[in-house]
């Protein structure tokens, strides 16, 4: 006998029951109005977690992590708002590296007695379906209620079948009161990818594949021998590790990383960034995001020769976000660096957020 389709008060929780079937612990977001329906229904269903962001292209880097961890579809939710547009970098970067992502952005609706005004005209969203086309499998926007069961199911088979990639859908806010039916047994069969059995390494080179045979600088190598061969590594820099990407992808990244792998109840799994260090501060905001939800890994920068290190400093930058680091003169003595390492490392543990080793050049 068949599970009866069940009415639900607005598209929020039909969302957060598919995300659910589809194994999603963890959704990455810039919270907006919009999108309160999908938040409240989190909220009281339980079982899926909300990581709040700073930047809208995070919460895509994020996803894509949590996703290439853990074999199964990242999803990432924004207000369609101006700031939405900075989804594109995420998302290309996803369908470049074959990631499946679902992006839920939340559109402002006019609402009734507005004369078809958005509230902040002064401020109108792109066409975030224009934009994201080129970059993403499907992008869609709901106008009939009914279609985001529908329309959720089929984000997340297109997002895994064939070439696995990013899928958009674009739900007005003025769908927030409407009451709609979702038919369980409809549900898409999940199409679960795990990642194969190998070492954690391996596992880190799968979730970042390589895009420049070049030989890697000798501090990487050094840092990644530091750490041993079960380190979850996420790099930027040249070498056996390294993968393309916009600048500071690498600690978003490794955000969703770490959170995959405490979901999967790996607590005591090693992430370790190596990024440059004229990338890492795009995205730096993003640490605290890490250090309020407890994510921990230890953040390598490495400032190449001729870099003027008096712009910024590195470790006061990741203090004011309430995280630990050390400066290390670099190339440095072997057993120094297994010092500052081993530093990192238990920091890391006891703190549950973040730490930074920035190696400069003498």
């Amino acid at each position: 006998m068949g599970v009866p389709p069940r009415p639900f008060r607005h598209w929020g929780r039909a969302a957060v029951q598919i995300m659910r079937d589809e194994g999603v612990e963890i959704a990455f977001g810039c919270p907006g109005a919009a999108l309160l329906p999908l938040y409240a229904a989190m909220e009281e269903a339980g079982g899926i977690e909300h990581l709040p962001v700073r930047h809208e292209e995070a919460a895509a880097h994020m996803a894509d992590g949590w996703a290439r961890t853990s074999g199964k579809v990242g999803v990432a939710a924004v207000a369609a708002g101006p700031g939405a547009a900075r989804l594109v970098t995420g998302l290309y970067a996803a369908q470049q590296d074959a990631v499946p992502l679902v992006c839920l952005t939340g559109r402002e609706g006019a609402g009734p007695g507005s004369g078809g005004r958005l509230r902040h005209a002064g401020f109108r969203p792109p066409d975030l379906l224009r934009l994201a086309g080129a970059v993403t499998k499907r992008a869609e926007r709901i106008e009939d209620p009914a279609r985001i069961p529908g329309a959720f199911r089929e984000a997340f088979r297109i997002a895994r079948d064939g070439r696995p990639g990013p899928v958009l859908i674009d739900v007005p806010a003025d769908l927030a009161a409407a009451e709609i039916v979702y038919d369980a047994e409809r549900t898409a069969e999940s199409g679960f990818r795990p990642p194969q059995a190998g070492t954690r390494r391996a596992a880190a080179e799968r979730a970042a594949p390589a895009r420049d045979t070049r030989p890697a600088p000798a501090a990487v190598a050094e840092i990644a021998d530091a750490f041993g061969p079960d380190a979850y590594v996420v790099s930027g820099a040249v070498g056996a590790y390294a993968r393309s990407g916009p600048p500071g992808w690498e600690v978003p990244a490794a955000i969703g990383v770490r959170k995959a792998l405490d979901s999967r109840g790996e607590r005591d799994a090693e992430v370790v960034v190596v990024v440059d260090g004229h990338g890492w501060p795009f995205m730096a905001e993003e640490l605290a995001a890490a250090a309020r939800h407890e994510v921990p890994f230890v953040l390598i920068t490495l400032t190449p020769p001729g870099q003027d290190t008096d712009f910024t400093d590195p470790v006061k930058l990741v203090e004011a976000y309430g995280c630990a680091g050390r400066h290390l003169a670099g190339p440095a003595d072997p057993a120094e660096l297994r010092s500052v390492t081993e530093w990192a490392r238990k920091e890391a543990v006891s703190t549950r957020r973040p730490v930074l080793i920035e190696v400069r050049p003498v």
